[in-house]
């Protein structure tokens, strides 16, 4: 359906076709699947730099070349772009399907037959095999209709596209390049495509004399065009997709001059920049990105839970993981699966989130969900969270009699290769648990829903860290027999009820090895410790929550003592 809608465009939601190739020369006649928007978009994760392909007849004539990125694909045409993107689980579900083709007694399907009832089986109901897509095009108003399009920084190798049993339609030896320029787009002016450590980028490059003012984009497509901060946000039925500051510059004699540039809307969704202070007598290179979401490569289920950053502007993501095929890194300090439903999946990227710096596993043979990440001044990444892998999850220290759901820190390296220290908190019930877990529904504590819809749900809490690297932990605990550590301030659980909560405090030493203190924080009905912070001065915690206990302490002249 490429063809369709480059040739011709509507904005709508569009749907795909899977082209099925058999090999009869093959020694076992396997089944090979073209997934044409799947291949090259899951290679991209492990590449740094877009390729475009050159149009040989693969595709609709109208594309010159085009480009798989994270969320898509990205195709050229004479006079501008139009950017494909797809939802991300309708690909999992295909992929997943196509990665375990098997026959009906569960064995795998080794003859393209077998595959093939398979995949008919599998694709009986309507839009089984249907991708929620939204696609955008963005057209050079008035540009040159003899523009010369000239692609450059060859790769070494090359693409093979065998579609369909006519041979005459295939298109063997697709060349693939780096970089492509639209030379005269306009008169002296030339649009060139590239990426620059995984971004995509195109820069607008105006020769001596020519007019930028004549340079206008139209979009057709996206749902809506704002301009927020001085940049373009394009937003689609997948989400937003966002075009940085125009970073403008003209290059001569002295050197290297920053040129203020802006963009500005015109009637019907066309785009435009505005230039101050530039001369027309040197080259102006308008330059701005065009940023997209990112999706974690993930061939397994996943989902996000939480974020941070780190010293250098580095970005840190945790979320759960279902199964083997999340992307880690060589050498990540826990490279495989380990059971349960759900481990953790932790990625570092770099400042612009273009390039993964490493990604690992973390959990044992049960549950684990992260609540809160923070990192330190040497860029070692702190998570805390709960485990319900009791021995088997990689905390060599255990406080309290552990049982049911614990509470975890862990403390990685900055290169996420092992781990500095890990402990694991608990009594005999559950611990880190906003009142119940999703997974035991069943056993549901109607009284205490208000704790749930309040602020989310049943991962909550918060880890920091102080100017020394002791780490400070807010959660909640159901187990009467919660290990309390030092002279704390409510050494005792108060909720009477075998299903209530308290909140609890928790300090720990900047090796991960050891508790400071620890102390519950509640009354005699269900309580929470969500938040917490720390006065620069005074060193003192200030924790926020939630609770249902009529006799939470309080001090004379509070705001609302009951």
């Amino acid at each position: 359906m490429e063809q369709d809608f480059v040739n011709n465009f509507r904005p709508h939601t569009l749907h795909f076709i899977i082209y099925i190739v058999k090999k009869e020369n093959l020694k076992n006649k396997f089944l090979i699947v073209f997934i044409l928007f799947v291949v090259n978009a899951l290679k991209l994760s492990a590449q740094s730099n877009l390729e475009f392909i050159e149009n040989k007849g693969q595709w609709d004539k109208a594309v010159k070349y085009k480009a798989d990125i994270s969320t898509g694909s990205f195709f050229l045409h004479k006079d501008g772009f139009t950017v494909l993107l797809q939802n991300q689980d309708d690909l999992n579900k295909i992929n997943a399907l196509t990665h375990s083709l098997k026959k009906a007694g569960g064995t795998p399907a080794t003859t393209a037959a077998d595959a093939k009832k398979n995949l008919a089986a599998n694709t009986s109901a309507p839009g089984n095999l249907s991708v929620r897509s939204h696609a955008y095009r963005v057209s050079f108003l008035n540009a040159n209709d003899n523009v010369e399009i000239v692609a450059d920084k060859p790769l070494e190798y090359y693409n093979n596209y065998f579609l369909g049993n006519d041979s005459t339609k295939w298109a063997p030896h697709c060349k693939i390049f780096q970089g492509v320029t639209y030379k005269n787009i306009y008169p002296g002016i030339d649009a060139r495509y590239y990426t620059n450590n995984g971004v995509l980028k195109y820069d607008l490059i105006v020769h001596p004399g020519a007019n930028p003012d004549k340079i206008i984009m139209k979009y057709d497509g996206a749902d809506k065009l704002v301009i927020r901060k001085n940049e373009l946000q394009i937003k689609t039925s997948l989400g937003t997709n966002t075009q940085s500051i125009p970073s403008s510059y003209q290059i001569n004699q002295e050197g290297r001059k920053d040129v203020e540039c802006n963009f500005f809307m015109a009637a019907d969704n066309t785009v435009r920049f505005k230039i101050k202070n530039y001369s027309p007598d040197a080259t102006l290179v308008i330059d701005p990105n065009l940023i997209f979401s990112s999706f974690s490569g993930s061939r397994s289920t996943n989902w996000g839970f939480t974020a941070t950053y780190g010293p250098d502007g580095s970005f840190f993501a945790g979320g759960i993981v279902h199964g083997a095929g999340y992307p880690v890194s060589t050498g990540a300090f826990q490279e495989g699966y380990n059971g349960g439903t759900w481990d953790i999946g932790l990625m570092k990227f770099n400042t612009t989130g273009s390039s993964q710096l490493y990604a690992t596993y973390l959990g044992g043979s049960g549950n684990e969900y992260p609540h809160s990440l923070v990192v330190d001044g040497l860029g070692n990444l702190i998570v805390f969270g709960r485990t319900g892998s009791g021995t088997s999850f990689p905390a060599p220290t255990l406080i309290g009699p552990g049982g049911g759901r614990d509470i975890f820190v862990t403390k990685f390296n900055s290169a996420g290769t092992g781990i500095i220290g890990s402990i694991r908190i608990g009594g005999t019930g559950d611990d880190g648990v906003n009142i119940e877990d999703q997974d035991e529904a069943a056993n549901e504590h109607l009284v205490s829903q208000s704790l749930i819809v309040n602020y989310g749900d049943w991962s909550r809490g918060e880890v920091i860290l102080d100017g020394g690297g002791n780490i400070y932990v807010a959660s909640c605990t159901q187990s009467k027999d919660f290990p309390i550590v030092g002279n704390v301030f409510q050494p005792t659980f108060a909720s009477g009820s075998t299903y209530h909560q308290d909140g609890v405090v928790i300090k720990i030493n900047p090796t991960c090895n050891n508790v400071i203190f620890s102390s519950f924080l509640g009354g005699t009905d269900d309580d929470a410790a969500l938040v917490l912070d720390l006065s620069p001065l005074t060193g003192d915690i200030y924790v926020g929550g939630e609770t249902l206990s009529k006799d939470l302490k309080n001090t004379g002249g509070a705001v609302q003592p009951s």
